[in-house]
């Protein structure tokens, strides 16, 4: 049975809320998400299938992710099966549905970028929304957080390493 790999996606998991901080909208209304839905036949927007136990279903999929500041808004989520979702992680949705779905990548690219027209959306950067002082403690936050993950990691591997565990990540 796969175990939960809480460790490794704890720094992605700290990461996102903290950009939550910079990119604070993370609701989208319902009447959104169906009009969202409707715009892409309630099917996944990079291979095309509808829900299914194998993909796990549609979810919202941020474009740009919460990761570099995207926020769950028009203009920056699509529908993703849960599979999608998770094989993109971070990366240019561009470049994932080239290489993953070549055959269709064309009309694939087009129907999104069609509704990034009509839905134009640019993620907010620290520089351009926290001011002086709060841009200061959020760098300052980020740092803690790098050194309090890299100390979280060393001991981690040494516990593994004693224990005998193999090191997959």
């Amino acid at each position: 049975m796969k175990g939960t790999k809480h460790f490794p996606r704890l720094s992605y998991n700290v990461s996102r809320g903290l950009r939550e901080i910079v990119a604070p909208v993370q609701t989208m209304s319902e009447e959104d998400w169906n009009s969202v839905l409707r715009q892409f036949d309630s099917c996944c927007a990079f291979c095309g299938e509808g829900a299914t136990r194998e993909n796990r279903g549609i979810v919202p999929d941020h474009l740009v992710p919460v990761t570099d500041y995207g926020e769950l808004m028009l203009g920056n989520v699509v529908p993703a099966c849960q599979r999608c979702n998770d094989s993109r992680g971070n990366g240019d949705w561009r470049k994932y549905v080239v290489e993953e779905f070549p055959e269709k990548a064309s009309q694939r690219i087009a129907t999104i970028e069609a509704y990034l027209s009509a839905h134009p959306y640019k993620p907010f950067h620290p520089e351009e929304i926290l001011n002086q002082d709060e841009l200061r403690e959020y760098n300052e936050i980020l740092a803690k957080w790098e050194s309090i993950q890299e100390t979280a990691k060393d001991l981690y591997d040494k516990v593994k390493t004693r224990r005998g565990i193999r090191q997959t990540g």
